[in-house]
């Protein structure tokens, strides 16, 4: 999606009476006339957004390094195809072999949650990845693999349930916007209905005609509009991955918007703004003094902060349960019940 196309297309002119004369329409035949919505699968942060991420909206999400910001973002993107919706995500960072393996261990743990049997514990992303990789001498496929690993045969079933509905592209220096656009337009057209979008990360988008010659901050501002302009035009959530300033990562330094890398734009144009936070890096480290199991408990938990929210409640502090090992956060999340002082998380 170049500079040119967008400038090129004519705006979207209509009256409001137009509008009112479709609503109308919409509510008669049992249609809904507002924004489609794909609820996140975290329940209090659907809350937050009036029932989660809304077409139109560029959402941003960043962290510090080991927040599980891909982590995240798979598990909304798998949530909506679960939920009989369909996704892409365009992955700079990871191979979609990798991307898969997590989502086997996903759900494998998922599974384990419904069995509630603790005697018998869901085989890992590790465990995945050794029998992925490992030869076969005996070409037994797939399933007999799954078969060896605990839950192994749920997971797979369940991701095939859905895997006509996720779609990942491993992107690379040749993804630009304009090869982003098509693909999502392709998919829409291919499926329906608009799908949700992920792009992990903003700030590795190669922007023809520039690249190279522009700084970071002109970069990725004519990216971050483009993406916005995607969402409006493609009618679907954009949730794009972003990466900070290193002096923004350190322990005690509590990551705001401004710290992202790059541009202005990205406050601005973001309809949402999530940042993720190991927990432990942003409580106090006086108060860890009182209590010598409190660095183990809080290592485990993210805060994820709504730093920006345009049409609800911004400054909201969730925490959710890290569960890395089998690729996920735990779906419950609840309220921070420390108060934020001075950059920090302190407990009362």
């Amino acid at each position: 999606m170049s500079r040119a196309r967008h400038s090129d297309r004519p705006d979207r002119q209509r009256s409001v009476r137009s509008f009112l004369d479709e609503t109308d329409e919409a509510l008669r035949l049992g249609a809904r006339p507002g924004a489609r919505v794909w609820p996140t699968g975290f329940d209090l942060l659907d809350t937050t957004f009036g029932g989660g991420l809304r077409s139109g909206e560029l959402i941003l999400l960043a962290g510090t390094e080991g927040a599980g910001k891909t982590t995240f973002a798979m598990q909304v993107l798998r949530n909506a195809v679960v939920a009989g919706r369909h996704a892409v995500i365009f992955s700079f960072e990871l191979t979609a072999a990798s991307l898969i393996q997590r989502l086997l261990g996903l759900e494998a743990a998922a599974a384990a949650d419904l069995a509630d049997d603790p005697m018998m514990p869901a085989a890992d992303v590790r465990a995945f990845r050794a029998v992925l990789e490992a030869e076969d001498p005996d070409r037994r496929g797939l399933g007999s693999a799954m078969r060896g690993l605990a839950f192994g045969m749920e997971a797979l079933m369940t991701i095939e349930r859905y895997s006509d509905r996720l779609h990942v592209v491993e992107a690379n220096r040749l993804t630009t916007i304009a090869q982003i656009a098509s693909t999502v337009a392709a998919v829409a057209d291919a499926t329906g209905e608009p799908p949700i979008v992920c792009v992990d990360y903003l700030q590795k988008i190669p922007v023809d005609g520039i690249e190279g010659t522009a700084d970071e901050e002109t970069r990725v501002t004519f990216v971050t509009e483009t993406l916005k302009e995607l969402a409006m035009e493609l009618e679907c959530p954009v949730l794009a991955i972003s990466a900070a300033d290193r002096e923004s990562l350190g322990a005690g330094h509590r990551m705001r918007t401004r710290d992202l890398r790059g541009s202005s734009a990205l406050a601005y144009e973001a309809d949402i703004v999530l940042i993720l936070q190991t927990k432990l890096n942003i409580v106090a480290r006086e108060h860890l003094t009182y209590d010598l199991n409190a660095a183990k408990v809080y290592r485990r938990w993210v805060i994820i902060s709504v730093e920006k929210n345009r049409f609800g409640g911004g400054q909201v502090e969730l925490e959710v349960e890290k569960d890395f090992e089998h690729g996920r956060y735990r779906p419950q999340v609840r309220v921070v019940s420390e108060r934020l002082i001075e950059e920090r998380v302190f407990t009362s």
